[in-house]
């Protein structure tokens, strides 16, 4: 009998204690939706810069970085409201946080040129954290408790490093303090924006009030492609012209490659300089040259030499500007691009054709020959008849 009262009491205490654990587990999980709780009184944030390159799988990083404050802010309509609500219909009040009540433990992220960020044509996600850090010694009572932390970008406009980042630059960080069993805790966090939309960071800002976040940092990196032509019933199809160029990107390095894309492989790597990096190569008919992970503010000039004897008459498409032209031995076409808004294929077509010495095409030579004997004896014909009274 007793055995069976002490089991039975171990298990009511036992599904009681698994209750419990579960509520406080779905409290607190509801408290800190959007962010990551990292220990009891330190939270990670991040700022996420999303990579695009249709061929690499990684690209150098834009030279972009994003500093962070926070500061105790009175909650208002302006902020995300005065009260907050969770899933089983509680309402809380939210206070003023008290001055460094909550810190910032690393107060800044970096997405550095000479360090690699990850690119796919979709888009690839390259996250970095910062953490705040809560003193339970600064709250003197339980409760909920707001705080205001704002991004500053360096440089302030990304759009001249080539990083489109339109979000909004504050978000709020919602302290939950309640009672422990030996002083205060913290229960969770909550990171929202000015609308109350939760997020886990500096991901972009909203569109209007409960409209979902848009505008995440991004920076969309480009492929140049060069390409020679040869035509003409003349033209040296196995003749390698030369080509130079340089490529100005801010000091980031790139990757080229002849014959086929490069895949992000250090072996196609050309390190970037400020002044600008020189490039050479040769194509013959066909060939390709790629320039490739070039930001939007990139400029490429490239030269194509006529190394043959000929005069080839050569045109490009692709590129700014498009035109066409006789390019003698030895002269350069020079092709110039600013401004790599998009992926560029650009093409180089060398055209030789014929000439004959005499000015008439020899094919035609023999028949025309023929003709003009023809027309010459039925001229002599003629004469002889009329000479003859024929």
């Amino acid at each position: 009998m007793k055995r069976s009262i002490i089991r039975k009491l171990a298990a009511t205490a036992l599904g009681l204690t698994l209750a419990a654990s579960m509520s406080i587990t779905s409290f607190a999980a509801d408290l800190s939706s959007g962010v990551a709780k990292t220990s009891d009184t330190s939270v990670n944030i991040n700022k996420t810069l999303t990579v695009k390159n249709p061929d690499l799988s990684s690209v150098d990083g834009p030279g972009m970085s994003y500093s962070y404050s926070i500061s105790s802010v009175e909650p208002s309509a302006a902020n995300g409201g005065t009260t907050v609500t969770d899933s089983d219909q509680h309402t809380g009040t939210v206070h003023a946080g008290p001055e460094s009540g909550v810190t910032l433990a690393t107060s800044s992220v970096t997405f550095p040129i000479g360090t690699a960020v990850n690119a796919s044509t979709q888009g690839a996600k390259n996250p970095k954290t910062f953490t705040a850090a809560t003193d339970l010694t600064k709250f003197t009572a339980p409760g909920i408790y707001r705080y205001k932390i704002t991004e500053t970008p360096n440089p302030a406009d990304p759009t001249t490093v080539g990083v489109t980042d339109t979000g909004d630059r504050d978000r709020f960080l919602d302290v939950y303090i309640e009672n422990g069993p030996t002083g205060l805790v913290v229960a969770g966090y909550t990171l929202h924006d000015r609308y109350n939309n939760k997020t886990d960071g500096f991901n972009g800002g909203s569109t209007g009030s409960g409209q979902p976040f848009t505008g995440a940092a991004e920076y969309v990196t480009k492929n140049i492609i060069l390409e020679v032509e040869v035509g003409g019933n003349m033209g040296d199809k196995n003749n390698q012209f030369p080509f130079a160029g340089t490529v100005k990107d801010n000091g980031r390095s790139f990757y080229v490659k002849k014959g086929e894309a490069p895949k992000a492989q250090a072996s196609d790597l050309a390190q970037g300089s400020n002044t600008g990096t020189s490039l050479s190569t040769t194509l013959a008919h066909t060939e390709k040259y790629y320039i490739s992970g070039l930001s939007q503010v990139a400029t490429v000039d490239y030269t194509e030499t006529n190394n043959t004897p000929d005069a080839y008459s050569v045109s490009i498409t692709g590129g700014t500007p498009s035109e066409a032209s006789q390019v003698a031995q030895g002269s350069q076409k020079t092709m110039g691009v600013t401004d790599v808004t998009d992926s560029e294929h650009v093409k180089f077509t060398n055209v030789l054709d014929s000439v004959s010495p005499t000015g008439v095409a020899m094919r035609y030579g023999l028949p025309v020959i023929l003709i003009a004997l023809a027309a010459a004896l039925l001229l002599m014909s003629k004469r002889q008849g009329s000479e003859q009274g024929i």
